[in-house]
């Protein structure tokens, strides 16, 4: 962690690092909490901060109704709770390494990586769709209920991947596009060799995999992932038009980023995409309201050191924000609240200290940035980063809108 918290250059120590060692601290509360509901506590302090977890206990586990027990952790469910704050904390240090990693190596082979990897898997979901017999890759039958849709059971989660799959390789598209045009003569002759050139080749083959992996989003239907794809979308358009300092760059950014949106939807219809969202239970979110009306319940009943990080869940939110709060209580919704703010504050600080716009390492932030706002949103309605992948991809991600651009800056693809 060393790495991250190095000051910018010309600013005070105590007024640049404070943000990523801020977020280390925040990450840091936030497993303790979690660690804190595995303590074995006597029961009458049992009692006494969670009251309704003793008279749950004593319907749902036969030993501690038997009165046997003297001490019972906070977490109804101790096990579970173990599994979920190791899954939390591999994806800190995760997140962590990914920051340091890609501050001294830089973040380009890793965009690219996605945007193969994304390719692939948008290439899996489309042909599988028609295909689907009920086996996922052909062989795997799922286990529980859901749509499946490429490697995923549930059609919500692979668009969560992609959203935030997506932003990146449009970051990385950007970013080529944006040194290009640099070095491109303005007029037509200039423009038609660079054509044949290998670099705008990659970048054709770059659009090509932005463009499949945003069809394969729209083919989901899901309601929640086209909407944020549509502000990931937005959020990268804007960063372009205050970025770019050149008319002609704007355009044709503007213009390839419009062309890739607008074949996605056109491709999957237009009219299936409407369709889709004045179906009479998206104004009612589905059975949405009532998964929360009981989140809210829990937090009610449990609003201090909640029911425990379980690895397991049965009934889902959908809303992970109101999940996080009833299953940690203010011990970890309020850390986690600061985290995220935190993060917010760091990422904003690394775009400050980026001082060419047309850089691999600015673009690529952008990227990021808008897959984590799209993750983001569709975290409201839907639980994407509860798959194990989608979390160790939000984490990455992060680490790539913390890093710092090395001192070498990369190559664009």
């Amino acid at each position: 962690m060393a790495g991250l918290c190095v000051s910018a250059p010309g600013l005070s120590s105590r007024t640049r690092p404070f943000g990523i060692r801020g977020l280390t601290l925040a990450l840091g509360a936030v497993l303790l909490g979690a660690s804190l509901q595995l303590v074995p506590v006597p029961l009458s302090i049992l009692d006494a901060v969670s009251p309704h977890a003793t008279t749950l206990l004593r319907d749902i586990d036969p030993v501690f109704a038997s009165g046997v027990l003297a001490r019972h952790p906070l977490s109804i469910a101790p096990s579970a709770t173990v599994t979920g704050l190791a899954l939390a904390s591999s994806f800190t240090l995760l997140l962590a390494g990914s920051a340091r990693l890609f501050s001294v190596r830089g973040a380009r082979r890793f965009a690219t990586g996605v945007a193969m990897v994304g390719a692939l898997l948008a290439l899996d979901g489309i042909v599988q769709r028609p295909l689907f017999t009920g086996r996922i890759y052909g062989f795997w039958t799922p286990e529980g209920k859901g749509i499946p849709f490429g490697p995923f059971v549930n059609r919500n989660h692979f668009a969560g991947w992609m959203l935030m799959g997506l932003p990146l390789t449009l970051g990385l598209l950007c970013a080529g596009l944006a040194r290009e045009m640099r070095g491109v003569a303005p007029h037509w002759r200039a423009r038609v060799i660079w054509f044949s050139s290998p670099a705008a080749n990659r970048l054709l083959l770059l659009t090509a995999a932005a463009a499949l992996m945003a069809l394969s989003l729209v083919l989901t239907l899901s309601r929640s992932g086209i909407a944020a794809m549509s502000a990931a979308f937005a959020l990268t358009a804007f960063a372009v038009v205050r970025h770019q300092a050149s008319t002609r760059r704007r355009a044709v950014v503007l213009a390839c980023l419009a062309m890739v949106f607008v074949a996605a939807v056109g491709w999957a219809g237009v009219g299936v995409v409407m369709e889709r969202f004045a179906a009479p239970d998206w104004t009612e979110l589905g059975d949405r309201p009532r998964a929360w009306a009981d989140a809210r319940d829990v937090i009610a009943d449990f609003p201090l050191v909640g029911t425990g990080l379980p690895d397991v869940h049965y009934v889902e939110a959908h809303n992970d924000y109101i999940q996080l709060a009833a299953e940690g209580g203010l011990l970890v919704g309020v850390p986690a609240a600061c985290a995220i703010a935190l993060l917010i504050s760091a990422v904003r600080r690394r775009f400050a200290d980026d001082r060419d716009a047309s850089a691999t390492a600015y673009w690529l932030r952008v990227g990021a940035s808008a897959g984590l706002v799209a993750i983001a949103l569709q975290e409201m309605l839907d639980f994407s980063l509860q798959m194990p992948g989608n979390a160790a991809m939000f984490a990455a991600l992060c680490g790539v809108a913390l890093h710092r651009a090395p001192a070498r800056r990369d190559l664009l693809p």
